[in-house]
């Protein structure tokens, strides 16, 4: 069934850069003098990444094009600098980032490797978890460790077959409405009888935002968009949209982020 198997890394993440306590205080102090609601008009960032941000619901670093158009909200010069030592863009922190690469021996995409790598191994993990819990069994029919897109088929299950398409971290909008046209396109062309499911999955929060807000209508299908959280390991959300399906069928299937929770012994 699960003949993929892939164990967490031990290795330093270079993004421990990032000081999330920190950057959440600096939130807070710029939102003393403005409310959200202007935060959000005037840096382009919607009101959702704002609050994920806030509230520490996201644990991982956010974009540098994200700080720059914080920064630009922000008058005082020292707080500015603050901002971006705590998300780990300003020259020392980039200098410390480089060092963890270097002292590992790693590429510069190690960190994009490593997150891709615990998207696989949760997938996994919460599969597992299906069939023990709910007697779903499951097969991969394309996709391996190292691939994007996975179709999975699934046996006494609500749903006949799911197909995963995984997106890495992506830094414009332009970009992010290419990925999710591709994403439908090639599943589109699978051309696959029965009920199925379509999801997108992001570990970065400001895509997730981003991409349920553009529904796939014209797909007959389930369609969702998942959000992984690198740091927890898990599937922390997903988000079902709307398609050409009747609502009353576009029904959740059983809630998979749940079967990705760590087990506390």
């Amino acid at each position: 069934m699960n003949e993929f198997i892939s164990n967490s890394g031990t290795l330093i993440n270079p993004d421990s850069v990032y000081d999330q306590e920190r950057f959440i205080n600096i939130l807070q102090i710029i939102l003393q003098k403005k409310t959200q609601k202007e935060l959000s008009e005037q840096t382009g960032l919607n009101n959702a990444t704002i609050s994920r941000m806030l509230n520490g619901a996201r644990s991982g670093r956010p974009y540098k094009s994200t700080i720059d158009k914080i920064a630009k909200a922000i008058d005082d010069p020292e707080l500015i600098q603050e901002l971006y030592d705590a998300t780990g863009y300003s020259s020392k922190k980039i200098r410390e980032r480089k060092k963890i690469i270097a002292d590992n021996g790693f590429s510069l995409d190690l960190s994009t490797v490593q997150v891709h790598e615990k998207f696989f191994s949760t997938l996994m993990r919460g599969l597992s978890m299906m069939t023990s819990l709910h007697k779903v069994e499951w097969t991969i029919k394309s996709g391996t460790p190292r691939s994007y897109d996975y179709l999975i088929e699934l046996k006494e299950g609500n749903i006949d077959y799911w197909y995963i398409r995984y997106v890495d971290r992506i830094t414009s909008d332009e970009e992010r409405k290419k990925a999710l046209t591709a994403i439908y396109g090639e599943f589109a062309k699978l051309k696959l009888d029965g009920k199925i499911k379509v999801s997108c999955a992001t570990p970065s929060y400001e895509d997730y935002d981003y991409f349920v807000t553009i529904p796939p209508y014209q797909l007959n299908t389930n369609a969702s968009i998942i959000h992984f959280d690198s740091e927890l390991e898990r599937f922390a959300d997903e988000t079902f949209l709307e398609t050409a399906l009747p609502l009353k069928e576009n029904i959740p299937v059983k809630d998979f982020c749940n079967l990705t929770e760590s087990l506390i012994l």
